[in-house]
């Protein structure tokens, strides 16, 4: 999920060792190389070569000192894009497991929605209200209101930091450059300093823009010779005719190697489009968070060659986590630590095509050590 701006939605590993051999060469093709490995592709393989291995590891290690408070109610403020209620699901395992009710607030996709969603919240008597992607823009009445009862509020996956009324976040910020970061290395890792690159952002979407703003930065810092491109796309296109903007910029600049594409649901359908519109799959594709639909496409080997996967899972337990320590007045830093796993997904590495799936895959037994409570 991505944040709402101006009323829209913000919407180990297999054969390593091949991988990693590959990733070091200028390719022919998205799929293949013809060139001896350059200096800007090793060192870019180098450092991604942990973060294209599944991660094993929940990021925290400090269990909680005191017992799990009893009988909480925490609102989740669920947007109506089918991405808020996977997040939803994940919120409601973890409450599930310290015993907690979750209450889930319908709050839509429009601004007059969410405003009414937040004005639910401040009517009801949460412990805490957990959202997602929502610019506070939207409801920084609400939240102020909500603060004065110190009732705690958690955000996820947004540019803006936890300050004012919003007690803390996960991934937030920071983890949105260095995803940026990690593609970028991903894409030198493949091409090199024969790199020619164009990431597909919208301003609209200030999290989307760090992401593009730092994958530009990379690429540039790490390969002067190589050569990137930034296409800031108008809220509109998104669900409209992004594919032809796609298409035609690439008809237009055949030179261009690789594409990263803001997030998973700016892929769909656009394999189809690159073929009809005379794309060759040697041109390689990148973007953020995968979904069944992302992940079939990943699977073929064609355009799409990689995903940073967000955590979501991983993510939704860590408020969990934060909450039980901001209850029990314990240090809550090893909540807020930027340590959530991260792993760069391919085809080789990918787990399913027809589901979502954490990244850790023990999560929930690892948090549930933590907190000291059984399944």
């Amino acid at each position: 999920m991505f944040g709402i701006v101006k009323g829209a939605l913000t919407l180990g590993a297999v054969a390593l060792s091949a991988l990693l051999l590959a990733g070091c060469a200028a390719p022919d093709s998205a799929g293949g190389a013809s060139a001896p490995p350059d200096a800007v592709a090793q060192k870019a393989s180098e450092a991604i070569k942990a973060d294209l291995i599944r991660p094993t590891s929940i990021g925290v290690t400090a269990p909680l000192e005191g017992p799990v408070p009893k009988g909480k109610v925490i609102y989740w403020m669920q947007c109506g894009s089918p991405a808020c209620a996977v997040v939803g699901g994940a919120i409601k395992e973890a409450t599930d497991a310290v015993g907690w009710e979750l209450k889930v607030i319908d709050a839509g996709l429009t601004p007059e929605s969410i405003k009414a969603a937040w004005q639910q919240a401040v009517l009801g008597d949460p412990d805490a209200v957990l959202t997602s992607g929502f610019s506070r823009a939207l409801f920084e009445e609400e939240l102020a209101q909500l603060s004065a009862r110190n009732v705690p509020v958690l955000n996820m996956t947004t540019a803006e930091p936890p300050e004012k009324g919003i007690t803390a976040a996960q991934k937030w910020g920071p983890d949105f450059t260095e995803q940026g970061a990690r593609l970028a290395n991903y894409v030198l890792s493949r091409a090199g300093k024969h790199t020619n690159a164009v990431a597909f952002s919208t301003s609209a979407f200030p999290n989307i823009k760090m992401v593009s703003d730092s994958f530009s930065k990379t690429i540039s810092e790490s390969c002067p010779e190589c050569q990137v491109d930034i296409e800031d796309l108008p809220i509109d296109a998104l669900g409209n005719d992004l594919s032809t903007r796609v298409v035609t910029y690439l008809q237009s600049h055949p030179d261009v190697n690789w594409v990263y594409m803001g997030y998973s649901d700016m892929m769909i359908g656009l394999p189809a489009a690159l073929e009809a519109g005379g794309i060759d799959d040697s041109v390689g594709f990148v973007t953020l968070d995968t979904s069944p639909t992302t992940s079939a496409y990943l699977s073929t080997g064609k355009y799409l060659q990689a995903v940073d996967t967000s955590p979501t899972w991983e993510a939704a337990f860590r408020q969990v986590d934060f909450l039980l320590r901001y209850f029990n007045g314990e240090d809550t830093e090893p909540s807020t630590a930027h340590t959530l796993p991260v792993w760069i997904v391919t085809k080789d590495t990918l787990p399913s095509t027809t589901e979502d799936f954490p990244l850790v895959v023990d999560y929930a037994k690892q948090y549930e050590e933590l907190w000291g409570v059984t399944p």
